[in-house]
């Protein structure tokens, strides 16, 4: 019945999980400090069980909102196939956190300043980037007086909006939502979570004055570049590239990593600039690493020297930076 996988989510939700991972036919497990591990002892889920608990599920696979179950919300990545389905269930917040509250550097801050192109938050699932993201929205929102578009498919965090004025009643799909929004005059969009969307209407956004934010999965900042313009037909490709390059503003990279007392972020960040610019034009994209490392003057992070950082101040042991960083030569 439905009622053991909302057990699996109590489960989850004691043993401070970020995810429960379903699979009809076969047991659950838990994702705890990025590491995926078996629930003890639980018995395979049942088939038809995921559909009695989320009704919801449409075509082959997508996201839904449910709950709430063992009194929380949950965000519920689905895949349906002939033999069986699977999710993903993730517990959502009440309240979106303060920007600053969550450890960011103080080059992030920085970014507060932003009134127009595009940003774009990125690290691995469960990583937190789309907290930080909205974080970063509501602060956006809270400090001033904005005409704001929010298009996420589905609302994760309830964005702060202060006192900015919310565009709302728009309808169609995103190419239509985005251009209302541009002819209301709106400042900050944002997106939500990339995947599905169309990447040049958005950049357009961007070009034409709006400050676009969303979230994409990918382990770095080459990886997060790629996954926007790999959604793009190899035709328009180059047009993309240059709209990229004319209005990319920063990549923000979020890990969390395991520690003793729980999890500790740390971070990669690239800003636009006309060295980013030409390399992103030039279809170069896999210099941008080397930029970033040359660039600490200018408020960029590479996540190696970032992980170097937390080693050499006592948060994170040598041991665990190392299953991270890209060059171990950098922890000595």
């Amino acid at each position: 019945m439905a009622s053991e996988i909302e057990s699996l989510l109590e489960y989850a939700l004691n043993i401070g999980a970020s995810e429960l991972i379903v699979i009809e036919g076969a047991a659950s497990a838990v994702r705890m400090a990025g590491k995926v591990c078996p629930i003890p002892d639980a018995p395979p889920v049942e088939p038809g069980m995921l559909r009695q608990l989320v009704s919801s599920m449409e075509g082959e696979s997508g996201y839904v909102i449910g709950g709430p179950w063992s009194g929380a919300r949950w965000r519920v990545r689905y895949n349906r196939t002939a033999s069986g389905n699977s999710a993903v269930f993730r517990p959502m917040l009440d309240d979106c956190p303060d920007f600053q509250s969550l450890g960011v550097p103080d080059e992030m801050i920085n970014m507060l300043g932003l009134n127009s192109g595009l940003v774009v938050f990125t690290g691995p699932s469960c990583c937190g980037k789309t907290t930080t993201a909205t974080a970063y929205v509501s602060s956006l929102c809270q400090s001033g007086i904005l005409r704001v578009s929010l298009l996420p498919a589905v609302t994760e965090l309830p964005v702060k909006v202060g006192e900015s004025l919310l565009l709302k009643d728009s309808a169609g799909d995103v190419c239509d939502k985005l251009n209302q929004a541009l002819r209301s005059g709106t400042d900050l969009i944002w997106m939500g979570d990339f995947e599905g969307l169309p990447l040049i209407p958005i950049l357009h956004a961007a070009e034409a004055g709006a400050l676009v934010v969303l979230t994409v999965t990918a382990g770095n900042t080459v990886g997060a570049l790629e996954a926007l313009l790999s959604e793009v037909p190899s035709e328009k490709r180059e047009l993309a590239r240059n709209l990229l390059a004319s209005v990319l503003k920063a990549v923000v990279v979020q890990r969390l990593l395991p520690t003793e007392n729980g999890t500790i972020p740390a971070w990669e960040i690239l800003f636009g600039s006309q060295n980013v610019a030409s390399r992103i034009r030039g279809d170069e994209l896999y210099t941008l690493t080397s930029i970033i490392s040359a660039s600490s003057s200018e408020g960029m992070i590479l996540m190696d020297g970032y992980l170097q950082k937390l080693v050499q101040s006592g948060y994170l042991s040598k041991e665990d930076a190392g299953k991270y960083v890209s060059n171990p030569a950098v922890l000595g």
